[in-house]
């Protein structure tokens, strides 16, 4: 698409800068020169304008977000097309994103993470109160201001609750989609809530919880597998956050809260309690079927014994019915996984941490931006752009050293490191960064003619891997390498993995030998005959193999081949055509492949009658195919 900077769209909005792109539109900022204010320019890319449905798609999602209106939610202002442009006017959110604050920052503290999550929450709840499912949450989607306010954004899969169900494909980001999506392709309010419960997740563990290569091995996971509990990777995580997570992430959607303002509910409960350290207020939380391993049985036969020595209570709601029990001392019990909701703080610690909130900002967007969070720690900011890692670093107000390093793990042009390193602590001066160059290129040296050993030896001395062997027929002898990468002169990447080609010598040669011996030496070797063909040879006598032809290249082992025989020599026999008609004569002779010249002093017509009284070449003389006879019938 063309950079839209500068230009005025729908005699409105001046484009005055691109903030991001993606696989459907481009977003501008730009000011809205009729109510003189910043707005986000949302621009559906040209070669996808012209189709009417995602017009349409855009036109919907305009409708459902103006339907809309909460503080944790970009506002949509107007919705509009310019030429063959089609836009959306949205609220301009200055800051960054949740996804840039997971980059820079890693794993988030619990009670961090809550403080995030609660807001994303409130905004989804009110768009589920609506009727309407977001259906891509993810940190993608999550914008935290300046200001330190938090906002869901980018409604652009969403769809009215009452026309969700059957959704005809699998959509959103596949690290978030959640079970019954994947199986059936449908989707309700319990659909957003676990897509909720991954980002929680990813939030206090610095991952998602499926990972692998291909989208389907992830969707597979989110269908088949229960999602672990995050202190499993994160001990630090209090055992109330595994409790909450674990529900809204239930396979079974029975299993889990039936919308975003059930969750919220416990979130705001266990933000109060993990931000006091008070263990003896009642908190209120649906309990998964008992087929789940996060229940812990023992635990549910010492509440159902009515034990109790403590001044605390817990209520769990089963699906059927709310069960109230007393808390109690024993060890089985205390450590229940829905009953232990957080473990007490000691009174020092909370008073240091609720100055430290005090004194560091409620704000999200703040702190990871211009608060003391930007400022205090360098970011992690491998594998980002250079324009990415300068935003990232604005907030320090220090010059940007620039230099270049080979890397043989960052791809040309993005950031390998930064001096002071990631997590260090800034102070003053000059922060190099360090953007890669691509790998550092070395000539392989020469490895022909030697056996495996040797050359991989010869490779690992020169700081090259050893990649994979493989064996074909060369003209080299048996054991020796004859090719690998590198082998033209022109250097690879340092450390890269070179595969060898070792020889098994030279194809037998069968040229002359009868067919049967032949067929003997080719399969002794581990070839296959695949085809047996045959044809006229001056040279090799009739039975006797003229050739033996690769089917394909290279030939190995098990490799297929096809066999040329000799019929043996082409030879023609000179038939007796003295006496025979000129016309009887000359079909006969040219039907054995000879070129027949006719010397007469008869009309053509007359060759039926006339006869042939001699012939260039005597009755049963040797010939080959298209050599000259003549015949006379004067």
């Amino acid at each position: 698409m063309t950079n839209l900077v500068g230009q005025l769209v729908a005699e409105r909005y001046l484009v005055e800068r691109l903030v991001a792109r993606g696989g459907m539109a481009t977003v501008y900022q730009a000011e809205d020169e009729r109510l003189q204010r910043k707005v986000a320019l949302k621009i559906i890319h040209q070669h996808l304008a012209v189709d009417p449905s995602f017009r349409q798609k855009f036109i919907a999602e305009a409708r459902i977000a103006a339907r809309l209106s909460h503080p944790n939610l970009v506002n949509v202002f107007d919705q509009g097309a310019d030429g063959d442009l089609a836009f959306l006017a949205m609220e301009f959110v200055s800051g960054i994103t949740l996804r840039d604050a997971l980059k820079d920052f890693g794993v988030l503290e619990a009670s961090r993470a809550l403080e995030i999550f609660e807001p994303i929450l409130s905004g989804l709840a009110a768009a589920h109160r609506a009727g309407i499912l977001h259906r891509d949450l993810k940190p993608e989607n999550v914008l935290l201001s300046d200001s330190g306010q938090i906002k869901l954004s980018d409604f652009g899969l969403a769809r009215d609750i009452d026309n969700n169900t059957a959704t005809g494909s699998l959509i959103g980001t596949v690290a978030y989609l959640s079970p019954e999506l994947v199986t059936r392709g449908t989707a309700d309010a319990r659909s957003d809530v676990y897509a909720a419960g991954i980002m929680l997740f990813e939030m206090l563990t610095g991952r998602q919880p499926f990972e692998g290569q291909q989208a389907v091995q992830i969707a597979y996971q989110h269908a088949n597998d229960n999602v672990p509990a995050p202190s499993s990777l994160v001990p630090a995580v209090p055992a109330l956050l595994d409790e909450i997570v674990l529900w809204a992430t239930a396979r079974d959607p029975a299993n889990r809260p039936k919308d975003a303002d059930e969750l919220l509910t416990v979130i705001s409960a266990a933000r109060t309690q993990l931000r006091t350290g008070v263990l003896n207020a009642t908190l209120r939380m649906p309990a998964m079927s008992l087929n789940t391993e996060v229940i812990d049985r023992d635990s549910l036969s010492a509440f159902s014994t009515g034990e109790s020595a403590g001044n605390e209570t817990a209520v769990i709601d089963s699906i059927d019915n709310t069960e109230v029990f007393g808390a109690f001392e024993s060890p089985a019990a205390s450590d229940s996984s829905l009953v232990r909701l957080g473990q007490k703080r000691r009174g020092l610690s909370l008073a240091i941490a609720t100055v430290l909130v005090i004194l560091l900002g409620s704000g999200a967007g703040w702190w990871f931006s211009s608060g003391p969070g930007g400022l205090s720690a360098i970011p992690d900011l491998t594998s980002r752009t250079v324009d990415d890692a300068r935003l990232a670093l604005e907030v320090f107000g220090a010059e940007i050293d620039i230099q270049n390093e080979n890397s043989s793990t960052v791809a040309a042009g993005l950031v390998v490191s930064t001096e002071p390193g990631a997590g260090s602590m800034y102070f003053f001066g000059p922060i190099k960064l360090l953007v890669s160059a691509g790998p550092k290129l070395v000539a392989v040296p020469n490895l022909v003619g030697l056996d495996v050993a040797s050359a991989s030896a010869k490779l690992l001395a020169s700081g090259f891997k050893v990649g994979t062997l493989s064996s074909w027929f060369s003209e080299k002898p048996l054991g020796q390498v004859y090719d690998y990468l590198g082998l033209d002169g022109q250097p690879i990447p340092e450390s890269s993995s070179v595969n060898l080609k070792i020889s098994l010598g030279s194809i037998p040669v069968v040229a002359g030998l009868d067919q049967a011996i032949a067929v003997a030496a080719i399969e002794a070797v581990g070839l296959k005959i695949a085809e047996v063909g045959s044809e006229f040879s001056d040279t090799i006598a009739k039975g006797q193999v003229i050739s033996l032809l690769p089917l394909t290249e290279p030939l190995g082992k098990g490799s297929e081949v096809k066999l040329l025989v000799s019929k043996g020599p082409n030879v023609i026999v000179m038939p007796k055509v003295i006496g025979e008609t000129l016309s009887a004569a000359q079909n006969l002779l040219s039907s054995l492949g000879l070129n027949v010249v006719v010397d007469t002093n008869q009309l053509q017509s007359n060759w039926g009658i006339s006869k042939v009284k001699r012939s260039s070449e005597a009755a049963g003389a040797q010939l080959r195919a298209g050599d000259q006879v003549t015949i006379y019938s004067k």
